[in-house]
């Protein structure tokens, strides 16, 4: 072999890097990267357990432990995790930093909007320039839908050049558009419970429209082959975009439900799609017997509840009233399989009892726990600490916009969402896509579909 040239081999194993890469969605990570993500998870799990002090005493030797704790504690030393949060947040901010912390690097923190000078009117895109010159990673959460996006846009080559390094942004909640570290500690849970998440029976319920865990989850369930049930009241159920995009890049259409009872019905013949499948299947009924009673959860695997999102509604009246909808306690146990997994993003607020948490379905508490593992991954590979393994191949990766499906028009239309990034901060201009070849436009930031007239689509249709 040249010197100097590397085998085809190391050279596709050289590339197999998240290093410097931007997580704004489930999007920007394949399934195969997914996958990775969870491989080294479980390492580092390993050693996290390790590390701590142990309820019963461990069988085996514990030859190699200490010298893998210590390699762990300087993985990331000299390293600055930033933890920019806008909004409220316990699991996400903590779990980041003591991933961060496990790994031998150190965090600087804005946990306040009022301690920082967002309160005096800076904009997010100085914040984020400022930021970048004092952190290698940035967690950001923000109110706004799209916040995340402008972030990973402002910090490009051209902006970065002068640091000599990439800055990679991680999403930790852009309002109520998407959530996608939650989602792979969702996934992960899944995984470990169920032992697989192709083919699982879901049930998403709750507020599903403001949701954004349910968004990224939604996402993430149906790329690796769930099935998906969704049970909320009306005016809650998912937005738009996201059951077309479901529909359009995995043929999955979710199955809506307006409460437990109509899962449960007998006689129900609910139509689902498979993930994957094209052409729709009847569902199998919902049989009641002696042992289940009336079987809400007979044909699920797994019921992923969330609160009702009081911050986003416009009208709390409409909130209170949603309040309490779906409620998760001694009946629903007595109702649901043996080995169905109840999840839950936390908060909770009175969607689940407290008597629940005995229960070794309850997979919640174990659930924010795996957020530490899967963010010391996260962290790692994007920090070009660790490199992913064998990753399946996969024909044409996702996009986090869905480029193929959408397409830039030139008039100049804002986004009609008033939480959009676009309509919050000062001088970004809006970006609308027209999908198809329909009249409807979504915004490229925060990816709500609106109508458009042909008068103003123009020459595009």
């Amino acid at each position: 072999m040249t010197p100097g040239k590397r085998s085809p081999r190391r050279a596709e194993a050289a590339t197999n890097t998240l290093a410097g890469r931007h997580v704004v969605s489930i999007f920007d990570l394949s399934n195969g990267e997914i996958e990775g993500i969870f491989r080294l998870a479980d390492r580092f799990l390993s050693s996290v357990q390790q590390a701590s002090l142990p309820l019963v005493k461990r069988r085996g030797s514990r030859k190699g432990v200490a010298g893998d704790l210590t390699s762990l504690g300087r993985l990331c030393a000299g390293q600055v995790l930033a933890t920019v949060f806008f909004e409220p947040s316990t699991r996400t901010r903590l779990s980041f930093e003591s991933a961060m912390h496990r790994m031998g690097g150190r965090v600087i923190s804005v946990a306040d909007p009022r301690s920082s000078s967002a309160a005096k009117g800076e904009r997010l895109a100085d914040t984020m320039r400022v930021i970048a010159s004092y952190a290698d990673v940035i967690v950001l959460r923000h109110p706004n839908e799209g916040a995340a996006l402008l972030a990973a846009e402002t910090l490009d080559e051209r902006t970065l050049a002068g640091l000599g390094r990439r800055v990679p942004v991680i999403n930790g909640g852009d309002g109520a558009h998407e959530h996608p570290t939650q989602t792979l500690c969702d996934l992960y849970t899944l995984k470990r419970d169920q032992g697989r998440i192709a083919g699982l029976n879901v049930a998403l319920c709750g507020d599903l429209l403001h949701a954004r865990t349910v968004h990224s989850l939604a996402y993430g369930l149906a790329r690796f082959g769930a099935n998906l049930k969704c049970i909320s009241p009306p005016a809650l159920r998912l937005p738009q975009y996201v059951k077309r995009r479901l529909e359009q890049e995995y043929q999955c259409l979710p199955a809506e439900y307006g409460s437990f009872g109509d899962l449960a019905a007998p006689d129900a013949q609910h139509p689902a799609q498979p993930a994957g499948k094209r052409r729709p299947r009847a569902a199998r009924k919902l049989v009641p017997d002696e042992e289940f009673g009336e079987a809400i959860g007979r044909l699920l695997d797994a019921i992923y509840v969330t609160r009702i999102q009081t911050e986003r509604f416009r009208d709390r009246a409409q909130a209170e009233a949603a309040r309490g909808s779906y409620f998760i306690g001694p009946e629903v146990l007595r109702r649901i399989g043996k080995h169905t997994t109840i999840m839950h993003p936390l908060p909770r607020v009175d969607e689940v009892d407290y008597a629940v948490d005995a229960d070794t379905r309850a997979a919640y508490f174990r659930q924010a726990a795996y957020g530490v593992p899967i963010r010391m991954a996260l962290i790692a590979l994007l920090l070009g600490k660790k490199q992913l393994g064998r990753t399946r191949k996969e024909a044409g990766g996702p996009t986090a916009r869905g480029a193929a499906r959408a397409r830039a028009i030139g008039s100049e239309m804002q986004c009609p969402n008033p939480t959009c990034i676009t309509n919050n901060e000062p001088g970004l201009r809006g970006r609308m896509e027209r999908l198809g070849g329909s009249a409807v436009v979504r915004c490229a930031y925060c990816e709500q579909e609106t109508p458009c007239s042909f008068v103003l689509l123009g020459e595009d249709l």
